[in-house]
Formats: structure tokens, sequence, C-alpha cells
């Protein structure tokens, strides 16, 4: 679905990461996982083909993703961004609409099916109920909760998400990482998510992309690269294991 082959990306004086390789596949769910400033974020643009890179080192179904259209990107890859700076003047339910663009068949006005899946997206992230209210009015946390359910709407195959658990309560949390983990198996979507810290991943995701300060990474399925050892390399701390079921959790040893 998602390929990325020996991709290096940096910043003035500096380099993310290096070397990064590959390849999301349906019914996966990746992390990505670094310190703060690793490169994470720079990565997700990289692979949404918001920043532009040379070469064809990220490729969409085989293509390379520069030669697509912002419109046939948007039918197949879902992006969350971490943080929008713009208002919106509308409704909740108008705002979780405007993830059905890329499907959208007129210019005037949306089809049943679009508020459908909208309605259903809402449902998804318990804020039916707030259809109707104007967006401006939410919570942080609310109105991270309808940024979920506009990309949930948009319905693409690949989904890319910066840290889609931020300002969420731990409810939230469990149910927004349940959410993609039925898409990922279910529905054999792509999942990609950046993930603050090491609670959830090996819980939740089949595998797992390691960014590290001094720009190596460490991709592969989270049974392998998610160890006590990998982790407490990549956050300077000690960790503690914990396993519950099929989950093992990692949380800071203090």
């Amino acid at each position: 679905m998602l390929s990325c082959e020996d991709l290096t990306l940096s910043v003035p004086g500096r380099v993310l990461c290096r070397g990064v390789s590959f390849v999301l596949e349906p019914g996966q769910l990746w992390a990505v996982l670094g310190r703060n400033g690793s490169g994470k974020t720079t990565l997700v643009h990289a692979l949404a083909g918001l920043r532009e890179e040379p070469g064809a080192a990220v490729r969409l179904n085989g293509a390379a993703l520069a030669s697509l259209t912002y419109r046939q990107r948007a039918r197949d890859i879902g992006v969350l961004l971490q943080q929008e700076e713009t208002e919106f003047w509308g409704s909740v339910l108008e705002f979780v609409l405007l993830g059905r663009y890329p499907h959208a068949r007129s210019w005037f006005g949306w089809r049943d099916d679009d508020e459908a899946s909208a309605l259903e997206a809402l449902a998804a992230v318990e804020l039916a109920p707030f259809a109707p209210r104007r967006f401006a009015t939410l919570s942080g946390g609310e109105r991270q909760r309808a940024r979920i359910a506009q990309v949930l709407a948009q319905q693409p195959r690949l989904f890319l998400l910066d840290e889609p658990l931020q300002h969420l309560d731990l409810r939230h949390q469990v149910r927004t990482l349940e959410c993609f983990r039925r898409l990922a198996r279910g529905a054999a979507r792509g999942v990609a998510m950046v993930l603050h810290d090491a609670l959830w991943p090996a819980r939740f995701c089949t595998h797992a992309l390691l960014i590290h300060d001094d720009g190596n990474t460490l991709a592969g399925p989270a049974q392998q690269v998610l160890t006590r050892a990998n982790l407490e390399r990549l956050y300077g701390c000690e960790l503690a294991e914990l396993a519950r079921g099929e989950g093992r959790y990692f949380v800071p040893n203090v």
C-alpha cells in the first residue's frame, strides 16, 4: 500500500533520520516512536506528500507519491496533523463533513451518503449528540475527537496519524486505539500513528518504527522491535514491562 525506501529527512544543520525503509501493508498498525524533536512529525508529512522530497523514496500503490495529484492522494491517504492553526466557523457535523471532500461528486452540497458517513464517524468517537453544536464551543479533547471523526469520515485506505491521543482522557485514548485496530484488522486498512510514549504500542500495534536522536531507525514487527532494551535506549530512561493477557505495556520505572 505505502512503501518507503532509503528515505533521509533533514532540517537545516541536522539530519533527523536516515535510510528509513519499510512497507505498510493492509491490516497493519504501525507505531512511530521517538523523543521530542526526533523527526516523527516530519516523517508523517513526508509520507503524506506534504513535504517535498527528491526522487521516489515514498510510493503509494506502486506509484511515486510525488507523481499523484492531491485529490488522488486524498482518496487513499487520510492525515491527522498534530496542529491546525485555523478556526472553524460551522457546526461539528459540517467540520466532519470536510473529510468527504475527496469523494465529492458536486460543488452544490453533500449527498446523503456523505452525511451518513459523517454521522457514523461522530458516533465512533462518541460525539453524535454534538453534531449541531458550533465547533468553536468544543473543549480541546472534544475537538481532537472531532478531528479524528473527520479523517474517519474520509474513509481512506491508509491513515497517517500524528499524535492522535493528544488531549484525550484515558477512556478515549483506549477507544481511539481500539477503533483504528478494528479498521486495520477488519477492514484491511493500513494505519501508522505517532505515539508520545511507550504505554500503548506493544498492546495495540502490529509493527513499530523507532527514530533515535542520532538519526538511526529501527523498523519491524512489534514483538521484535518493542523490547525493553530498545525502548530504554530510545527514551533514555529505565522502563518496567507489564504483561496483561495478550498485551504488553511499558511504563517509566520510577
